[in-house]
């Protein structure tokens, strides 16, 4: 998986989103953030995905929050959709999405 940016707000994950990728691209996302802006994530060009994965954007949420800021996450594919709706955190995605 990489981390590409392709402008100053918006942040491309391309490639798998599963437990072996995460721990390498957590911080590159995490660096990614720019603080007191809206941060978006596009996930078109993502997957497969695995709860890693969706454990992944929750964290990274998170970590806007504690920066001051909003991370939203756009061109959600079925697969990490698939993933919140089996773990019970479809209605978190859903309020994260653009």
């Amino acid at each position: 998986m990489t981390v590409e940016p392709d402008d100053q707000e918006t942040i491309a994950l391309v490639g798998p989103v599963t437990i072996y990728e995460v721990v390498e691209v957590r911080e590159r996302l995490v660096r990614a953030l720019t603080g007191g802006h809206e941060a978006r994530v596009d996930l078109g060009d993502s997957g497969p995905w695995d709860l890693a994965g969706l454990q992944l954007l929750i964290s990274l949420v998170r970590s806007g929050l504690e920066r001051e800021t909003r991370v939203r996450l756009v061109n959600v594919p079925p697969g990490c959709n698939e993933v919140a709706l089996r773990s019970g955190l479809a209605d978190w995605l859903a309020r994260v999405r653009e």
